[in-house]
């Protein structure tokens, strides 16, 4: 249920800027650089760095422009593109030194979202329209020092997932659609360990759990069987945000300059099919499924920051994401392929007590080539294009030390 823009840096649907610092190294090290509150997320057990009180807030801004090329399809429609609104995403985080071996903190964060809307018109509206998402997190989190060299943490996340996913019903003269609502809270955990091999070595670890939902809402038919009807059924949907493995290793080169470097596994596969389920509703919309077959995916990026004499610190990185989505169940809702990430990034200090940090992300996708068949005969519908698209991010983040 997603494309480029809205899960920028992972594949799938999730969302991954909740840290300027980080992206604009491509995510390289975010698990072993604990550099700021906003480790709470990529690493609990990296809070165990920061010193007193501090805060971390962000913003990012998405543009994630997409052209649909070679169409063909069973019915008339339009291709125009750019179904991806442009997007902001935030996220704030606090960490408090409570001696020098406990560190608490909380983050509140968006970990998964999406927000597509094709135009009324589109050709492919019988396999997809409008699909949104959106998670938002809250997680306090606890880490400790067990020695000078290795540290751990725990984040419990309470979660709120909204959803909507829209379509065309039918190739029918009153154009029928069916559009489902639904929303649910749950919880899951951020477990981090983090290793000082020497002086100049760090090695994180993160893993994030699934969380498991059961949205309940509406299903709403329009149109159907002709202009003006309208259903309505109690809806209810299980789904699962994937679990998250994550591996990074920064080492200090010299006083001014740091490498590093991220490996990340996203178990995918938890997403087989989307079964909407409808109470009370006739046999062709009593159960509603789209197929997935998602499969895990891995992620890899390098990065590196530097110092200049004027205090500004500067920031790049490179990164290669791989699609959970196979060639044989790619849809317009998931038009998603292999990507290659560059990024940049810098930080300026005020003072002692505050700094900005600013990065730019540049993402280029594969053409995503897709072919879909609906039905039989002179009800079944066909859609098949290439899918171009590229993404630009741009984010601001302000730090505080109390």
């Amino acid at each position: 249920m997603s494309l480029l823009s809205t899960q920028a840096w992972s594949a799938g649907f999730a969302l991954n800027e909740q840290s300027i610092k980080s992206m604009g190294m491509t995510q390289a090290g975010r698990a072993s650089t604990a550099a700021d509150p906003t480790t709470l997320f990529s690493n609990p057990a990296g809070l165990t760095q920061l010193s007193g009180t501090q805060m971390s807030g962000n913003a990012t801004f998405i543009y994630a422009p997409a052209d649909i090329e070679n169409v063909k399809a069973s019915h008339a429609g339009t291709n125009n593109g750019d179904m991806i609104p442009p997007t902001w995403v935030g996220s704030g985080f606090i960490s408090h030194q409570m001696n020098d071996n406990l560190t608490v903190g909380v983050g509140n964060y968006a970990p998964f979202g999406l927000s597509t809307n094709y135009e009324s018109s589109f050709q492919g509206r019988f396999f997809g329209d409008k699909s949104k998402v959106k998670v938002i997190a809250i997680q306090p989190t606890i880490a400790y020092k067990i020695n000078d060299n290795f540290s751990v943490g725990l984040g419990l996340s309470a979660s709120k997932i909204e959803g909507l996913l829209s379509a065309a019903v039918a190739p029918i003269p009153s154009n029928p659609s069916l559009e489902v609502m639904g929303d649910d809270i749950s919880f899951g955990y951020n477990l981090g360990l983090l290793w000082k091999l020497d002086e100049q070595t760090r090695v994180g670890f993160n893993y994030r759990s699934e969380t498991e939902y059961s949205l309940e809402g509406t299903t709403k038919v329009f149109n159907f069987p002709v202009n003006g009807a309208y259903l309505n059924y109690d809806a209810s949907l299980d789904i699962s945000t994937p679990a998250t493995i994550e591996v990074s290793i920064s080492h200090q080169l010299n006083s001014d300059t740091n490498i590093h470097a991220s490996i990340g596994l996203t178990q995918w596969s938890v997403l087989e099919n989307l079964i909407i389920k409808n109470q009370n509703a006739p046999s062709n919309f009593a159960t509603i499924t789209e197929e997935l077959h998602w499969e895990d995916s891995w992620a890899y990026s390098v990065g590196a920051d530097w110092k200049s004499g004027h205090g500004v610190t500067y920031r790049a990185g490179l990164g290669v994401d791989n699609t959970p989505v196979t060639d044989e169940h790619r849809s317009v809702r998931v038009p998603s392929e292999d990507r290659t990430v560059l990024s940049l990034g810098l930080s300026y200090p005020f003072n002692d007590k505050m700094s900005i940090d600013a990065a730019y992300m540049f993402l280029k996708e594969k053409t995503a080539h897709i072919d879909r068949v609906k039905g039989a005969g002179n009800s079944g519908v066909t859609y098949s294009a290439d899918y171009k698209g590229v993404a630009h991010l741009i984010g601001a983040q302000l730090n505080m030390k109390f």
